[in-house]
């Protein structure tokens, strides 16, 4: 696989988002604070167990040492405080890019004032901007001279690999310009194209295809989270007893499927995954630059 149009390349934090398949690793991108995490015990204050936070960011350096592999970490938080509160604990345990990730505007917004308060600007990508983003929401996010943003290519007028094209072009229906163009307009020159995987049964599979045809039209990094596909596996609920095991095996292969398909970046769900999805993920890495060697 080798894409005829440029493959734009963006270093946040240290770490390169984009480029050709086979020729770049993939960024792998891990979350805390994630619905339902043991290890926060204050989802208001963003107070977690003594010890735990820094005991998975321990656990998610040494792998990406382990393996070589480019990381990013999602924090994802409820209240402005909580994601005040992981963002000052991850910027020093990490030096990788963190993403705001929230339900709430707000929170978004707040954690992106807060990193520019204590010089974390150059270092927080926002997640996300989607087909919901008000006016409002992104002038905030232009004042807050935020450099890169998730864009989040999901249609709900059509969950296809259309929709998702279409919405990142045109607007899809849905905006009054293509997200891309709009996210531009906003001042995100850092734009990294999320082909949006929600549920299995949502049309996941078209999330690949539409990552290849992403870079093809604008070259643009482009990944997505094909973990969300995994958790809702109609086959895999059914698993019982020991066969729950069988989970991890189908949630390693989503990585190695995305990387396939051309993906500059993996968003691969609980940090504690992370060295099962690193050794899978440098894996795949090695043999797309094996199949791409002479291109």
């Amino acid at each position: 696989m080798k894409f005829l149009n440029e493959q734009k390349i963006f270093r946040i934090s240290g770490i390169d988002f984009g480029g050709q398949p086979g020729k770049r690793r993939t960024v792998m991108i891990g979350s805390i604070g994630y619905p339902r995490h043991s290890i926060v015990e204050d989802r208001i204050e963003g107070r977690c167990r003594p010890g735990a936070f820094e005991n998975c960011l321990e656990g998610f350096n040494q792998a990406a040492n382990e393996t070589h592999t480019p990381t990013a970490l999602m924090l994802f938080a409820e209240t402005p405080k909580a994601i005040r509160a992981y963002l000052e604990k991850a910027a020093d345990l990490t030096p990788v890019p963190l993403l705001i990730d929230s339900p709430s505007a707000e929170v978004r917004l707040a954690g992106i004032r807060y990193a520019q308060e204590v010089g974390l600007g150059g270092r927080v990508i926002y997640n996300s901007i989607h087909a919901g983003t008000t006016t409002e929401e992104l002038g905030l996010l232009r004042d807050s001279k935020v450099e890169s943003a998730v864009l989040l290519a999901f249609n709900p007028g059509d969950i296809g690999l259309k929709g998702k094209i279409y919405l990142l072009e045109n607007g899809g229906q849905l905006l009054p310009n293509g997200m891309i163009e709009l996210a531009r307009d906003y001042g995100i020159t850092k734009p990294l194209l999320d082909t949006a995987v929600m549920t299995s049964e949502q049309m996941a599979g078209s999330a690949l295809r539409a990552i290849t045809i992403a870079k093809a039209k604008w070259g643009l990094p482009s990944g997505c989270a094909m973990h969300n596909a995994v958790d809702s596996y109609i086959q895999q609920t059914q698993l019982k007893g020991e066969d729950k095991a069988i989970y991890r095996y189908v949630d390693v292969s989503s990585a190695a499927l995305a990387i396939s398909a051309g993906a500059d970046f993996v968003m691969y769900g609980p940090i504690e995954y992370s060295r099962r999805i690193f050794y899978a993920g440098a894996f795949a890495d090695e043999m797309m630059n094996q199949a791409t060697i002479d291109l």
